[in-house]
């Protein structure tokens, strides 16, 4: 009797997210299984009606990071030694358009007092041209870590290295150029890194990508990390395509490493399996014994996964951490066109405090990062 109980407690939430992938789409079938989990429930807090209409008008705000002129996507957070907070995100011209940025970003540094902003913007701290070393053409989706007293820097870039060679192609490379060379662009993504001591800078890039495809775990692309440092030992969750499939079939693997810049030994098993994910953000609760991470699975949620030890992962309870929308004050639901690349900051235990969100409304042509209060609930 006690089993059949708690079989139907854990239950509960999951049946909620069924019905929610079935709305989402009939290809979007979840399996699931019961197994132990961790029963820490993180809610998002509803926002202000003012942060919806700062976003609408391109107002920097507590809670609404914009950058006049350009459009931006995905920011990473962090508390530095001087107290304040620092945002590293990716920001490209607006005339570029949304699509922009696979060959237009760069990385920018913006500074708060506060986790929720208002940040102001510094400067670009990753140029999208370099004249050395592998990637020539753009910076974006940075993924900050602090360890041992440096900050991290690990981003996506495209690389043109075979395509120059015997070329004399003078760099940094060209529009012109770079028009030329770019069918098949898309695999020429790796990940990259640059290490600075202050957050401002200056960044030291590493001269060659820390992750490639190896052809034999994935395929194609290496991109969208997420790196968490403890006791020595560096965790990477990234995105490549899976060998099991012809078509592009997005799925993220978990690798591990002693040194930053690698190498990183991958899993053979994706952290998640049931259908195809990608912007993975990770972090270590000191509480609770337990890595993190909130992924971005195809369809219209956002979910968290848990691992005791960082390489092994599991469902956490609840399993969907939130669908892609936002819950406002007066009880409303805001719905931009698309909300992806979430960040989780903590405090000093790795307790989640705020939720970061890249958020884009196709009718107004229009992009921002979000943040959001988090609430923990044993």
């Amino acid at each position: 009797m006690k089993l059949v109980q708690q079989t139907a407690l854990r239950l509960g939430p999951l049946n909620a997210l069924l019905a929610l992938a079935r709305k989402s789409s009939p290809l979007f079938l979840i399996v699931f299984s019961l197994m132990p989990v961790t029963a820490d429930e993180i809610k998002l807090q509803p926002l202000s009606l003012s942060v919806q209409e700062n976003y609408n008008s391109r107002t920097l705000a507590p809670h609404v990071l914009t950058d006049p002129g350009y459009r931006i996507w995905g920011v990473n957070v962090i508390k530095w030694t001087d107290g304040k907070y620092h945002a590293f995100y990716s920001r490209w011209k607006e005339h570029y358009d949304f699509h922009g940025w696979l060959r237009h970003s760069e990385i920018a540094h913006a500074v708060s007092d506060s986790p929720e902003g208002p940040f102001k913007t510094t400067g670009t701290i990753l140029k999208n041209r370099n004249a050395d070393g592998w990637d020539l053409c753009n910076a974006h989706n940075p993924a900050v870590c602090v360890a041992d007293g440096k900050i991290l820097i690990y981003y996506i870039s495209n690389d043109f290295r075979e395509d120059i060679k015997g070329s004399d192609e003078p760099l940094p490379l060209s529009e012109k150029w770079i028009t030329q060379h770019w069918e098949g662009v898309r695999d020429k993504q790796r990940i990259g890194l640059a290490i600075a001591d202050n957050p401002a800078g200056p960044f030291t890039r590493h001269p060659v990508p820390v992750v490639e495809p190896d052809n034999k775990l994935f395929k194609n692309i290496a991109v969208n990390p997420a790196v968490h440092y403890k006791a020595g030992r560096y965790t990477m969750i990234m995105k490549g395509d899976s060998m099991k499939h012809e078509e592009y079939y997005r799925i993220q693997l978990v690798g591990h490493s002693s040194k930053p810049e690698g190498p990183f030994t991958f899993q053979k098993t994706p952290i998640y399996t049931e259908t195809q994910s990608e912007d993975a953000c990770i972090w270590y609760n000191q509480n609770t014994k337990q890595y993190n991470t909130i992924i971005h699975i195809f369809g219209n949620a956002l979910a968290r996964l848990q691992s005791d030890d960082g390489i092994t992962w599991r469902r956490a309870s609840p399993f969907l951490f939130t669908k892609k929308e936002f819950k406002m004050e007066d009880g409303s639901i805001w719905k931009p066109t698309r909300v992806e690349r979430p960040f989780v900051l903590t405090d000093d235990q790795g307790t989640p405090i705020m939720l970061y969100l890249a958020a884009w409304d196709r009718e107004r042509s229009l992009n921002a990062n979000l943040a959001v209060p988090l609430k923990s609930v044993d």
